[in-house]
């Protein structure tokens, strides 16, 4: 009840409740027009020998590059215009599975068992040392990507961003579609909790639509709307949303349950760096900075104010001011640096690294604790915080960084155990992301900044983990 008064004085609710229309508004509309659009159907991807679900299969539409990838649960989806259509099935290891689906069964739920194949491949090598390059186009540069739900989104440009455009891949690499004339300055491509892709902007925010034939912005926002919701939106269950926000010098994660059913909100789970707090509170001298920490914004403003080009910060009370400011953000960056306890959607539970708290937490949609993990993989040497999901196999992996290169291990939920290193090719690596067994990533060529290129790396998961120090 605390922290429902203390968001309620702070008028989050408000705030919320009316970004969370704008969101519903958005959703309700989109989902209408695919509706008028085209037709979904569903299935299920199976071993005929073993009854298990097979994950990672591809379900294509014959003799074309559209389709998708079947999930964890060996799930599928997509949405057909006209009947009958032809599905290719196909997954490593087992023979390729054509199937008819008519107007009479599009309503029902397909199961698609594969046989297993006996015969080898051959001429077939994954090196999980090398990386491949997706987009081979040598005109355009990758601004930023997303994964869709027939492939991958790419929003690429060239010449410094005068000419941007977005590009659909199947799961084959084949261009499913293209948009040109993107309007306003191309910013970054953003993948919500919902799984809808939005291309923003510098003052605006667009949802991407794809019809099965061409691709289409519909529904732009406000990016000053947009980004909040953006920002705290953090994973969705059946008719729960969950959203986050931080106090306390981003010391505490306060994670907030939206029931869309009744309307209302509910505490979830605050996480907190004790520690920190315990630091901040003994150190009142560092709070006091935090306090009167500028924005980098007003720091710049104050650094160019000298229009004639003179030195800057002449009078005492701009020294001052650019000291707080730089003693304070040498504190958030090397000393209160913001807690880090990313939750994720798994199936019917929510997953919570609480790294503070040194576990792993599988949370009922309500906020129950079901089981606990111990982990210490961030009191580990070049940790850097970030955990990349793995939609596909619903996997997820720890990264590393040292001397500007990123390596991913996988890590076993149930034992807090790190797989084998998997050291990405290129270093500095500027965004990357895992689907399907792969590391995807953009990485620019030196010498230009008009030349960032997509890539991705087969990651080497072999159950041999390594026991972390101090395992409980």
């Amino acid at each position: 009840m605390r922290l429902i008064k203390y968001l309620a004085e702070r008028h989050y609710f408000i705030v919320m409740a009316e970004l969370l229309i704008v969101i519903f508004l958005m959703l309700f509309f989109s989902s209408g027009s695919q509706a008028q659009e085209r037709q979904q159907i569903k299935g299920i991807v199976f071993d005929k020998e073993s009854s298990m679900h097979l994950s990672g299969a591809h379900v294509l539409i014959e003799e074309t590059s559209y389709g998708t990838i079947t999930g964890p649960d060996g799930s599928f989806r997509l949405y057909i215009k006209d009947f009958p259509v032809t599905l290719k099935v196909s997954h490593i290891g087992f023979e390729d599975r054509y199937f008819t689906v008519t107007d009479d069964i599009k309503d029902e739920t397909l199961m698609l068992g594969l046989q297993f194949s006996a015969e080898l491949l051959e001429g077939v090598t994954i090196s999980d040392k090398k990386a491949e390059l997706i987009f081979k186009d040598e005109a355009y540069s990758v601004l930023d990507f997303e994964f869709h739900e027939n492939g991958l989104m790419l929003l690429i440009y060239r010449n410094r961003l005068n000419r941007s455009e977005l590009v659909l891949l199947s799961t084959m690499n084949d261009t499913l579609a293209m948009l040109q004339d993107l309007p306003g300055r191309a910013h970054s491509l953003f993948r919500d909790c919902r799984d809808f892709i939005l291309y923003t902007t510098i003052d605006s925010a667009y949802q991407v639509h794809y019809t099965g034939g061409e691709l289409q912005l519909i529904y732009p926002m406000d990016i000053a709307t947009f980004r909040p919701v953006a920002d705290a939106f953090k994973a969705f269950h059946d008719r729960y949303y969950y959203f986050s926000m931080n106090s306390f010098f981003d010391q505490v994660i306060n994670y907030v349950r939206y029931d869309t059913a009744s309307g209302k909100y509910f505490p979830f789970k605050t996480v907190s760096d004790e520690r920190n707090m315990k630091i901040l509170k003994d150190n009142p001298e560092d709070m006091s900075l935090l306090y009167s920490a500028m924005s980098d914004e007003m720091e710049l403003d104050l650094l160019l104010e000298d229009a004639d080009g003179a030195s800057v910060f002449k009078k005492g009370n701009h020294n001052l001011a650019r000291y707080i400011s730089r003693q304070a953000h040498f504190l958030k960056a090397c000393v209160y640096y913001p807690v880090y306890a990313p939750l994720f959607k798994s199936n019917d539970e929510l997953i919570l690294f609480n790294h503070p708290e040194s576990m792993i937490e599988f949370l009922s949609p309500e906020g129950k604790i079901i089981r606990t993990t111990y982990i210490s993989h961030h009191k580990m040497d070049n940790w850097k915080p970030l955990i990349l999901k793995d939609d596909i196999y619903d996997k997820y992996y720890v990264v590393f960084e040292k001397l500007n290169r990123l390596s991913l291990r996988l890590i076993d939920l149930n034992t807090g155990m790190l797989g084998p290193v998997n050291e990405m090719f290129y270093p500095a690596i500027r965004k990357i992301q895992v689907r399907n067994g792969y590391a995807y990533f953009t990485y620019r060529q030196p010498g230009s900044i008009d030349r960032t290129m997509l890539f991705r790396q087969k990651l080497n998961n072999e159950q041999e983990g390594l026991l972390l120090t101090g395992q409980k």
